[in-house]
């Protein structure tokens, strides 16, 4: 019996290309995870192999500050030295884009930033379903493309003013 509680059976479903036994088989190998704030999921240096899927809770892409930038800052005042690129909440996907399409060691990390439930399914299972259900890879495309949407259009925001970045918000 399909599970209708899962929360991305809704998602798969919506698109109508998959069956409800496909989309039992997919959903099969995303596993439930929680973590608590201050969580570092990916850290620097190493490789983001997992897909994660925010049920619930809020995630933050960031980087260190260059050193000089850093020790410039430091003189002026004790503050974090992390610059935060992404804020991703519930109901999306998240991964570190470079790292997790290479599988190369990571030159950001992902941290918790409000308790989360998730959903983790690795590169290797995505990899696997890919050619297991091509339709899947169409549901993949559309996700990625909602996705570079909302990244251009925060792009698009953070080259605006202040002011104008205010009012937007």
């Amino acid at each position: 019996m399909p599970n209708y509680t899962h929360p991305l059976y809704e998602l798969f479903n919506s698109f109508g290309l998959l069956t409800e036994t496909e989309i039992e088989l997919i959903l099969s190998h995303f596993k439930p995870k929680s973590h608590k704030t201050g969580t570092i999921l990916v850290n620097f240096g190493e490789i983001n192999d997992k897909l994660y899927f925010i049920e619930k809770g809020i995630l933050r892409e960031f980087s260190e500050q260059e050193q000089e930038q850093e020790q410039e800052q430091e003189q002026e005042q004790e503050q974090d030295n992390t610059i935060t690129h992404w804020l991703m909440t519930e109901n999306n996907f998240e991964y570190l884009v470079d790292s997790f399409l290479e599988q190369k060691p990571s030159d950001v990390a992902l941290e918790v930033i409000e308790d989360v439930k998730l959903w983790e399914i690795t590169k290797t299972d995505i990899d696997k379903l890919y050619v297991e259900f091509p339709q899947l890879n169409v549901i993949g495309r559309v996700l990625l493309e909602e996705n570079l949407k909302k990244y251009e259009r925060y792009n698009a925001m953070i080259r605006q003013s202040s002011e104008s970045r205010w009012k937007w918000f």
